[in-house]
């Protein structure tokens, strides 16, 4: 894992004069959903806001140690931003940076193929359906536009399969609905969220569609933390793919615990751990390990 890239743009998150600036009104620290949901919250117009997420992941397979995939380590740093031009629809961009770290092992000797760049741009446009000041419910309709990287080969020049690749290749559709409900020092929520994909890569390849629900309930420490639990049910779809590496259908349950807190002033930072509860991985290899995501966020 090149930890750099990862240490630089967390700290150019906090020292851009954008992130030192201050002002307008401090929201209670759970408006926003834990770190890892996204599309939770709108704007109002003319606001704008601007986001960094940093998450690690491991993967592994303990149930074999003569052959193929051992385990896989994956860095994505995420760069986003939010701007309402009407009380009514908010537009939101991110892309990504991504770095997988892999141990093959081969006949007895282990091989480490790794890639890293920049993922696709995700594009998302959110509205508010109901708002009564205690509840809300968000559309959130996105689409995956294919600029990422899906060229990296191994040392013997090899194409590396398209899950290995930072990018999809493929154009796709990412609609979300989310509710959420304020009470008096707590809060709790839904997401229900799709990624349906709608071409082939150049060379024949196809990401599995998926869905995922997920709920989660938040406690309001003092005004300036909070401390949330999460569970999502996460359903994916085979790849489309001639190597086994790119995995088969997929459906776990995790569990999360996190904690959003303001930071010099409006600065919120959103701590998530996440850990496998129960895991179908069909013929996929590895097996789902622990997360850990850290997000920096500014709204203006």
């Amino acid at each position: 894992m090149k930890n750099t890239f990862v240490y630089a743009a967390l700290a150019a998150s906090f020292l851009t004069p954008a992130a030192l600036a201050h002002g307008g009104a401090k929201p209670r620290i759970d408006d926003h959903a834990p770190i890892g949901v996204m599309g939770d919250h709108y704007h109002k117009k003319g606001e704008w806001m601007a986001a960094l997420r940093v998450m690690t992941m491991g993967m592994n397979d303990p149930t074999n140690t003569m052959t193929g995939p051992q385990e896989m380590d994956s860095t994505i740093v995420t760069m986003g931003g939010m701007y309402a031009p009407s009380d009514r629809l908010t537009f939101s961009a991110g892309i990504a940076y991504r770095e997988k770290d892999m141990t093959m092992r081969m006949m007895g000797t282990d091989m480490t193929p790794s890639t890293s760049g920049v993922g696709d741009l995700k594009l998302n446009a959110i509205t508010p359906l109901f708002n009564d000041g205690h509840r809300r419910l968000l559309l959130t309709m996105g689409a995956n536009i294919p600029v990422g990287e899906t060229g990296d080969t191994d040392p013997m020049g090899t194409l590396l399969p398209l899950k290995m690749q930072a990018g999809t290749g493929s154009w796709g559709l990412l609609p979300k609905i989310t509710f959420s409900q304020f009470e008096d020092g707590w809060s709790f929520g839904f997401q229900a969220s799709a990624s349906v994909w709608l071409d082939e890569t150049a060379t024949g390849e196809k990401a599995g569609d998926s869905w995922t629900v997920s709920g989660w309930s938040s406690v309001t420490v003092t005004d300036r933390v909070s401390l949330s639990a999460r569970l999502a049910y996460e359903d994916y779809s085979a790849w489309r793919a001639t190597s086994p590496l790119s995995g088969g259908a997929r459906n776990r349950l995790r569990g999360f615990i996190g904690t959003n807190l303001y930071v010099v002033g409006t600065h919120r930072l959103g701590i998530e751990l996440g850990f496998p509860i129960t895991e179908d991985r069909g013929t996929n290899n590895l097996g789902t390990g622990t997360s850990l995501m850290l997000g920096w966020q500014k709204a203006f």
